[in-house]
């Protein structure tokens, strides 16, 4: 070799960088540290024994070294409820890992919880451990809380039976009760239900809750959609409650019922007994209808029906009285139905309209008239007179029929009208609609117009607030300055 190229290798050698010296590597420097997007990942409330969605947070080498041979583990190891997913490896402890400087790797976990037998929300823990090199470490934390519930798999109820607190009911494949047959529900019972998944009463069901202890039925999905948006407030998470043909004498009372393709729908039975009773219970943010009946009799009170990607409350034929009730339709991503549709024929069937009564009731959406509906005015074979009524009194109703002689004090608001539609209720924006937020606002043109006689039947709102003897507000909650 020429003495000249001996120089020049030499000079070469001595300018090749320092960072390809394995001993500047990040992982053999205890002076250098992993950033992460988070240091501690929770998980909304979990059911036991059911998988997680799987959540994420990303690692970064912020530095200009290079991390080789690092290690993440799991610090319960094999028994921890966590599995972590490190760069495509999965397990409870992934080797040999590499984060190039300046680069970053994904990192993610899913928990599934054991069944411990406790009745009360628990919390478990654990650590995703980043060990390198070196011998020095670095944590993330990891926590989630679980709720044990009692899983019901295509339950058909054949005999009396009650449904208690003590647990939550998760149920799949629906939960049939049996005719001649009685579920009786007790005050804070909570039933899940799975996608597609609903309530089918050929029986009788016999929901009655308190005002401090709601019964709750809505879907199963505890995480969110996004950070700010819980499955629990989407509709179409499970189907709803179905009332069968024979189905008679059910009762819903301080039952909180959302987030389903449909709230309640009774079929055809008649009007000579009562189909069901709902006083002081709220049906909301379904994506059909939120009440649905056909030929039946049904009596609502002191109640929310809000939100409906169909009708807030479709009535065909039969009987119906509502009284101080919100029926309010402002769906968060769509239009939807009319809040209340009155008929009297239904696939060619026809069903007289006995009586659809609504008293001190607030009935308003995104629809400039809030009742719509195909009503004849004579069926054969019943008398004329008998087949379409309906009325309307002491209540706020969104339309511009102000002649209709079915009206009787009523205080009309029209689209467009200062105070109108979701000005009604107190900081109501969009999302706290989908919250089911519908107190009323003090400039609500609801205040004052119910009448005296309702005020002493239901002398307490769906919230317990007292209404007074005379001048009481519409709807399902007085107004509160407090609010």
């Amino acid at each position: 070799m020429k003495k000249a190229d001996y120089f020049l290798l030499s000079a070469l050698f001595l300018l090749l960088p320092a960072g390809c010296d394995s001993r500047d590597d990040l992982s053999v420097n205890r002076e250098y540290r992993l950033d992460f997007s988070s240091d501690t990942v929770r998980f909304d409330t979990l059911f036991s024994t059911v998988s997680s969605a799987t959540a994420s947070f990303m690692v970064y080498n912020n530095s200009n070294l290079n991390c080789r041979s690092l290690e993440v583990s799991l610090a319960g190891g094999d028994s921890s409820p966590f599995r972590i997913n490190v760069d495509g490896e999965g397990g409870t402890t992934v080797s040999g890992l590499e984060i190039e400087a300046g680069d970053s790797l994904f990192c993610f976990v899913t928990v599934n919880i054991p069944d411990d037998g406790q009745t009360l929300p628990f919390m478990v823990a654990d650590s995703v451990i980043f060990r390198f090199e070196s011998g020095g470490v670095q944590y993330v934390q990891l926590r989630a809380c679980g709720r044990n519930a009692l899983f019901l798999h295509g339950r058909r109820i054949t005999s009396d039976e009650t449904f208690n607190s003590d647990l939550p009911y998760l149920i799949y494949d629906s939960l049939y009760i049996a005719p001649g047959v009685t579920l009786t529900i007790t005050p804070g019972t909570e039933l899940y239900f799975h996608q597609g998944a609903g309530l089918v009463v050929e029986g009788r069901v016999l929901a009655e809750g308190t005002s401090d202890s709601m019964i709750v039925m809505r879907g199963d999905r505890l995480d969110r959609l996004f950070e700010d948006l819980p499955y629990d407030l989407l509709s179409n998470q499970w189907a709803g409650i179905r009332l069968g043909s024979g189905s008679f004498g059910n009762l819903f009372s301080y039952c909180d019922i959302h987030g389903g393709e449909y709230g309640i729908v009774a079929d055809s039975s008649g009007v000579d007994s009562l189909k069901f009773g709902m006083a002081s219970s709220i049906v909301h943010n379904v994506s059909g209808n939120g009440i649905h009946t056909v030929g039946s009799r049904i009596t609502v009170a002191n109640s929310q029906i809000t939100n409906a990607g169909g009708h807030c409350v479709e009535i065909v034929g039969g009987s119906a009285e509502f009284n101080f009730c919100t029926i309010a339709g402002f769906p968060l991503w769509w239009a939807g139905g009319a809040p209340v549709s009155l008929s009297n024929s239904l696939n060619g069937s026809f069903f007289p309209l006995i009586k659809a009564d609504f008293r001190n009731c607030i009935i308003t959406g995104y629809h400039k008239e809030s009742i719509t509906g195909i009503l004849h005015d004579s069926i054969p074979g019943f008398p004329a007179g008998t087949v379409s009524s309906y009325s309307v009194s002491h209540s706020l109703l969104m339309t511009s029929d102000t002649l209709n002689s079915r009206f009787e004090k009523v205080v009309f608001e029209q689209i467009g009208d200062e105070g109108s539609g979701l000005a009604n209720f107190h900081n109501n924006g969009l999302v706290d609609s989908y919250r089911s937020v519908f107190r009323l606002d003090s400039l609500s043109k609801a205040r004052g117009i119910a009448d005296t006689l309702s005020a002493k039947l239901w002398p307490a709102d769906l919230a317990g607030v007292r209404r007074p003897l005379h001048g009481a507000d519409a709807g399902c909650f007085q107004f509160e300055p407090s609010n």
